[in-house]
């Protein structure tokens, strides 16, 4: 196994400038031969694995979900693994995939070699790993970004403020194959995994190895009921709610007429989307 290490220094605000070192020091224990590159900007892991990665059967994403989103798009599904140090904001995907905290456990895991496989999915040519999200959760995430001050969850929680100010019914039609949905909606999540954002369990009976995308749509409803319904995200006991509609597909077409704020894996997307057009890819990302 040789190990390509792509490390976001920006990772979780920066906060987080001692793991580099420790992974490197981990690796050598092991004895996993290894090259470790550090981005500069955004976008850089893309171009960095496109550029060096075909000489390497794992890549290893040292970052957060926005960095590992980045990696995706110039992976070899079929020659590379992906390993995983968890240190971003939300850390979604590592959590779905039992990922630890500890990077010498990370590095014993992948030392280990027992490989799975995981689904992904796709927006036009766009992978992505967690999920998209629509609406009030596109908005959030437009405000995190925003947010300079403030680190893991509590940045999350600080947007859906923010959000709240500027939330509207948006009119959306789905289409998944065999069936259509029409009406206003407060948010729309397309989930290959269980957690968004670090906190939300907005899909809390998603795999990410079955084949098919859980959505997640929550009509618009007042405000007092909506706060009411916002807390039970965090233990996903939202989908209760008659307000709340879920529905698992393998493919999806979501129009929003008017537009619609989006982000694909945490990164922002655009407030004015209009149009998406999904697929699930099965099993299709080797991973340790």
């Amino acid at each position: 196994m040789r190990c390509f290490v792509v490390v976001n220094p920006a990772a979780c605000r920066g906060k987080r400038a001692g793991i580099p070192p420790a992974l490197a020091t981990a690796l050598d224990r092991h004895r996993l031969p290894f090259e470790m590159v550090h981005t500069t900007r955004p976008g850089e892991a893309r171009a960095l694995v496109a550029a060096a990665g075909g000489a390497f059967d794992t890549v290893v994403v040292c970052g957060g979900d926005g960095t590992l989103h980045e990696v995706l798009q110039s992976l070899d599904l079929e020659r590379h693994v992906l390993g995983l140090v968890p240190a971003g904001t939300g850390n979604d995907f590592a959590w779905m995939n039992g990922w630890p905290h500890s990077v010498e456990a990370c590095v014993a895991r992948l030392a280990a070699g027992r490989e799975r496989r995981v689904d992904l999915g796709l927006w036009n040519d766009m992978r992505f790993h967690n999920s998209i999200g629509l609406g009030f959760e596109g908005r959030v995430n437009y405000e995190s970004h925003r947010i300079r001050r403030l680190r893991g969850p509590a940045v999350y929680l600080a947007a859906v403020v923010r959000a709240l100010h500027r939330r509207r019914p948006i009119p959306l039609r789905i289409d998944w194959g065999d069936g259509t949905w029409e009406g206003n909606v407060f948010l729309a999540s397309v989930c290959i995994g269980a957690r968004v954002g670090g906190a939300f369990h907005l899909a809390p009976g998603a795999r990410n190895d079955d084949g098919l995308f859980d959505l997640c749509t929550a009509r618009d409803i007042d405000l007092w009921r909506l706060l009411a319904l916002l807390p039970r995200t965090f233990r996903g006991t939202h989908v209760r709610s008659r307000h709340v509609r879920l529905q698992r597909a393998a493919q999806l077409t979501i129009e929003a007429p008017l537009g619609i704020p989006a982000h694909v894996d945490g990164e922002f997307v655009g407030l004015e989307v209009r149009r998406l057009e999904l697929r699930c890819l099965p099993r299709v990302l080797r991973t340790w």
